[in-house]
């Protein structure tokens, strides 16, 4: 038994080693021909991978800026961010304001919360002597702020909530500010100005990072109480949020809960009133980021599918056109002792050859592509083995596929009529 096992794997072995020089000789002996048949083989992988590339990328970069909050962080919010329709969008600008005293309502009446800062922007622009940065996001909030966001201090301070009692003119810059301001020079203890008010600088915080080529540095941080007297306006109220950290991950359920408690004695709702606000853990963010970048990849298989599929036309297509053309070959080869399955394995693995190949370009021209993308746009790329791994797959699957008609219309040739074609 195990003799004949292992003489079957050394014919096989032998059989395929003399396909593959068979098939590799045809192939090379059409060079511009074989190379235009593999350039759909190569669009579709090279869409395939480089797309997944991007989406991968992104997905990591999306889940690691929404985990520097910690994954336990949830939002008290006045508009739901999965308003699906204009009805609900006009129905939820009835709510009332999210306000400051809705945050030390939380922060006094929940004990399961560790954490409660409000946020409040605006924007505007901010000056020191002849430097001016623009675009700066105002951000009014609390000590607590820094805690939940997990920002830290490079210099002085960012505030206290002496700051936010006593309504102080200070501010703490973002790192993008800062260095627009300052540069290299220590900035505590300046004065800037922010839209025309004069504030004391008290710090600066260390590089958030941009998120989808929005700077998240490019800010000043001062007082809720301050911004309130200076920058608030009922725009700025329809947006604003509280950030909420539990005191442990075991405790976020309990701590949505009591928030909502609290949420609903303040806004006056009976107990069959639906909520006029929204609770949103972190997670729902990302969740939601995930259910779309998972149609997004359905869409970017079913394009590179097309793509692979006129690939795969264009392989089937110069296979039969080979078999034509290598009819005699096919006869002297089966007169001389060729099997059937000879002919099939010889013309199967040319069609893998040219799909495989192409793959392979492929896979080389969707990672420069991606990284062409990632170096002239904001967007993160990350190259993943699951791009290379479905990419070639899906080459070896369309050369099987398309191949084996060919090769069986080979096999099926008569040897006698064969030798006598033209």
């Amino acid at each position: 038994m195990l003799e004949r096992l292992k003489r079957r794997w050394i014919d096989w072995r032998i059989l395929v080693r003399e396909a593959l020089r068979a098939a590799a000789r045809s192939l090379v002996s059409n060079k511009l021909r074989s190379g235009l048949t593999v350039t759909g083989i190569i669009i579709g992988v090279g869409t395939v991978v480089g797309l997944i590339s991007l989406v991968i990328g992104l997905n990591d970069y999306v889940i690691s800026a929404f985990s520097v909050a910690g994954t336990d962080t949830f939002y008290v919010m006045r508009f739901s961010f999965l308003t699906s329709s204009y009805e609900e969008y006009i129905e939820a600008r009835n709510r009332p304001y999210i306000t400051v005293e809705d945050t030390w309502a939380i922060r006094d009446e929940c004990p399961s919360v560790e954490y409660a800062a409000p946020r409040f922007i605006n924007v505007g622009e901010v000056t020191y002597k002849k430097y001016e940065a623009d675009d700066v996001y105002i951000v009014g909030t609390t000590e607590e702020l820094q805690n939940v966001q997990g920002l830290e201090v490079v210099e002085g301070r960012i505030m206290t909530n002496a700051d936010v009692a006593r309504s102080r003119n200070v501010v703490g810059l973002g790192a993008t500010t800062r260095e627009v301001l300052f540069g290299n020079d220590k900035c505590a203890g300046e004065r800037v100005k922010v839209n025309g008010h004069t504030f004391t600088v008290v710090g600066a915080a260390s590089p958030l990072g941009s998120f989808l080529g929005q700077d998240r540095d490019n800010m000043v941080i001062m007082p809720v109480t301050t911004f309130e007297k200076y920058f608030m306006t009922d725009e700025v109220k329809e947006t604003a949020i509280i950030m909420v950290r539990p005191k442990s991950s075991e405790l976020q359920s309990k701590a949505q809960d009591e928030v909502i408690n609290v949420m609903r004695r303040r806004h006056s709702l009976k107990a069959n009133d639906e909520n006029d606000f929204d609770v949103v853990p972190q997670s729902a963010f990302v969740e939601a980021y995930e259910n779309l970048t998972g149609v997004l990849f359905i869409v970017i298989i079913a394009v590179g599918g097309i793509s692979l599929l006129v690939g795969g036309v264009g392989i089937m297509n110069i296979m039969l056109v080979s078999v034509t053309e290598r009819t005699k070959e096919i006869g002297l080869r089966k007169a001389v002792g060729a099997r059937r399955r000879d002919i099939i394995v010889q013309f199967l693995l040319e069609s893998v050859i040219l799909s495989v190949s192409g793959g392979a370009a492929g896979v080389a021209l969707g990672f420069v592509l991606a990284q062409l993308v990632g170096m002239i746009t904001p967007l993160p790329v990350s190259i993943n083995p699951v791009a290379v791994v479905l990419g070639v797959s899906f080459a070896t699957g369309v050369g099987v596929f398309f191949g084996i008609y060919p090769a069986r219309k080979a096999a099926a040739l008569d040897p006698i009529a064969a030798l006598r074609a033209e």
